[in-house]
């Protein structure tokens, strides 16, 4: 490999790990998983009755947007963890051990907390598409309730540990404005302890990581780069 390569090579991992990227990993995520819940919710609530639902999802165009959603929640759940692994790299050795584990553990379970919402969501519309069935309001309403409890239950409560975890790194590693660290235990708090399940809850965790990304392509030139431990 000449040097002009090994140059280059290197130049696109630096990218790769950089400030940059993890905030537009973070804003990919915010913004798939936004758009991803728009489509998933556009299905006939239970109590519009039987006909509603099964009309609506053996409508194959109503099948394909369901299917998009699916897609997009999913790679929104990928985005999201190349945003966690930046930002681990880029908190280093200054990256407490204890909320650092918390911060990587709440993160793997909140992604997949998402998938199983998603995929609850999703399956009258799969069940349509790959069976040709679509089930009554009664099923739609187990699935439905399934996939809002997952998204708005448990999902929740692991984004208040993620958000206040988050914030704790980046408060002993100066990665974030006070502002924002305040912002931070503030939402936490409030995922961890209000009412649930409800709907809105759901929009409240890619509105911060939106801001969280904003903040680090703002402030990328003021953040150090700092070597992640090799362990």
């Amino acid at each position: 490999m000449t040097a002009t390569n090994q140059a280059v090579r290197a130049k696109w991992r630096s990218r790769l790990r950089s400030v940059e990227s993890a905030a537009l990993a973070g804003l990919a995520h915010a913004a798939l998983s936004l758009v991803g819940a728009a489509l998933l919710l556009q299905a006939p609530t239970p109590s519009e009755g039987d006909a509603a639902a099964a009309e609506w999802y053996l409508e194959e165009a109503h099948q394909r947007t369901t299917l998009l959603g699916l897609n997009l929640v999913i790679i929104g759940a990928i985005a999201f963890v190349w945003f966690v692994a930046v930002i681990r790299r880029r908190a280093g050795d200054r990256e407490n051990r204890f909320f650092g584990t918390v911060f990587l553990g709440s993160a793997l379970l909140l992604a997949g907390a998402w998938l199983v919402s998603a995929l609850l969501f999703a399956a009258p519309a799969l069940s349509a598409y790959l069976f040709g069935v679509a089930g009554d309001s009664q099923d739609v309403a187990l699935w439905q309730a399934g996939g809002l409890s997952m998204a708005s239950v448990v999902a929740a409560r692991f984004e208040a540990v993620f958000i206040v975890s988050t914030t704790t790194v980046a408060r002993l590693s100066d990665a974030m404005p006070r502002w924002l660290i305040v912002v931070g235990y503030v939402v936490g708090i409030v995922l961890m302890v209000a009412p649930l399940p409800n709907v809105a809850l759901t929009w409240v965790f890619p509105i911060w990581v939106t801001t969280v990304s904003a903040s680090l392509l703002i402030r990328r030139h003021d953040i150090d780069p700092v070597p992640a431990r090799v362990t």
